[in-house]
């Protein structure tokens, strides 16, 4: 397929694309029959879908499709706040009124944010030829705001409540069938949305269809709660024993560590910050792609006001990564990154090499000696697993553990106490063990006699050994 370098070319300049802008602006997609609702979304995953048809000859166009011209008819699928829904897709189009040149506007946008990662792929006709994709808006509407542009279409007060400023990024997935792919690695926070335009070579006297999809995950449900939940860390610390331990979250879509969450003492707990086991993250490659193999450069440090012994540093990767254990860089002490400057500025002692258990999921090191006020990193490659949440395109963020765990000099650990068994009292007698329930001691009562061959075999000899005591007893008072 051709690339438009420049729209301007043959008989379409940018005073007919305001023009047909304008135009479409005073135009209203209202809703008619035979048009199918095109939200399916469940729970927290958005999945929407928008369908349309482009022919100039009205009777291309079935009945239930027609409303005012075609540009405003020809709707078969949508995603629309008149179908009760809470967000916006559409496939706009039009022709250029004196040229062969065809227009796709499609709006994307909800009343409630999409997390990042979410991806709008876009089915423009084959034989729809030298395409160009307007992604903003901004470069194309004459005389005011994409915001005043896109609050005079049919979205009522939804797209008012909007501010139509995302930019996805683009690409071409497959040429054949001229399919695009848009992602939005920012997601649609709450608020935002976008609108893209795409303006391509079309014979005015033909029939052609489009379809777009878009599918993500939202930041919240419709109760409020977060649709993406973070694994929580543990940290064991026995007697005479001192540990911290913290959280790191990072999304692949993200160019910095997204949280840092450091405790001491207990996960959340309330106790005195004297330490802190935490991480640093960037991307070398500034792709920062979230395809499964992808990598970070992730720092692990640890640091303690108080002196420990014999300590051991835990990180594991719960979710969205492994660890490269051929990457593993040696240990620094003094650590890297701030740590020197907010007072870890001593050296420890004894770091045993870095080892990564059979999964690749955790990272492990001890620690001879960490004086007071000391601190030490390392730094290993994270691989990215890519995993998706809830089969949706956007992936889990990756998240670490990491726990700091040492003894404490000059601590003697107290003995455990023991209590001695209990003697039963001389010369008392013992009763007898007892069922829990008395009942058990009973037999069952019988099946039914069909069902039971055994069963019926004792029923019948009791009921024989019934009969005959009555017989002896009858003769004896006879006699």
């Amino acid at each position: 397929m051709k690339t438009l370098r420049n729209i301007a070319a043959g008989s379409l300049g940018l005073a007919l694309v305001f023009s047909s802008l304008t135009a479409m602006d005073a135009q209203a997609v209202e809703r008619v029959p035979g048009q199918i609702n095109g939200d399916r979304s469940s729970g927290c995953v958005v999945d929407w879908t928008a369908r349309a048809m482009l022919d100039q000859n009205m009777d291309n166009i079935p009945v239930g499709l027609r409303k005012g011209p075609y540009s405003t008819s020809g709707f078969m699928e949508t995603v629309h706040p008149d179908y009760g829904s809470k967000a916006i897709l559409e496939n706009h189009h039009w022709f250029n009124p004196v040229s062969d040149v065809q227009y796709w506007r499609i709006p994307v946008g909800a009343e409630f944010g999409i997390l990042p990662g979410a991806t709008l792929t876009v089915d423009l006709p084959d034989d729809m030829t030298n395409v160009r994709l307007i992604s903003d808006l901004s470069t194309e509407v004459k005389n005011i705001t994409v915001d005043q542009f896109m609050e005079r279409q049919t979205f009522g007060a939804l797209a008012r409540k909007l501010d139509w400023d995302i930019v996805p990024n683009a690409t071409q997935t497959d040429a054949a069938r001229n399919i695009w792919t848009l992602t939005f690695p920012n997601g649609l926070p709450e608020g935002h949305a976008a609108v893209v335009e795409f303006v391509g070579t079309g014979d005015r006297t033909k029939h052609y269809e489009a379809t777009s999809h878009f599918r993500g995950l939202r930041e919240t449900d419709e109760k409020g709660n977060a649709c993406l939940t973070t694994p929580e860390p543990e940290l064991t610390v026995g007697q005479c024993q001192a540990g911290v331990v913290g959280r790191t979250t990072f999304s692949p879509y993200s160019k910095d560590i997204d949280l840092r969450e450091k405790y001491a003492d207990r996960w959340q707990g309330t106790g005195t910050l004297w330490g802190e086991a935490g991480a640093d993250g960037w991307d070398p490659s500034r792709q920062y792609s979230d395809a499964a193999g992808a990598t970070r450069r992730m720092r692990f440090y640890a640091a303690t006001e108080r002196e420990l012994k014999d300590a051991t540093m835990t990180v594991s990767a719960p979710q969205g990564a492994t660890f490269d254990e051929a990457s593993i860089a040696s240990a620094l002490t003094p650590g890297g990154g701030a740590l020197v400057s907010n007072g870890f500025s001593q050296k420890v002692e004894g770091i045993s090499n870095p080892t990564v258990s059979a999964d690749k999921k955790t990272l492990t090191f001890t620690v001879a000696h960490m004086p007071a006020n000391s601190s030490l990193s390392v730094e290993v490659t994270a691989v990215l697993t890519g995993e998706k949440a809830f089969d949706t395109p956007t992936s889990k963020p990756m998240v670490f553990f990491h726990t700091l765990v040492g003894s404490i000099p000059g601590c003697e650990v107290s003995p455990t106490p023991t209590t001695p068994a209990t003697e039963p009292t001389p010369n008392q007698p013992q009763e007898p063990n007892k069922p829990e329930n008395p009942k058990a001691e009973n037999p069952k009562k019988a099946g039914p006699l069909a069902h039971t061959g055994a069963t019926s075999g004792m029923v019948l000899g009791a009921a024989g050994m019934t009969l005959i005591a009555g017989l002896l007893a009858a003769k004896r008072r006879k006699a």
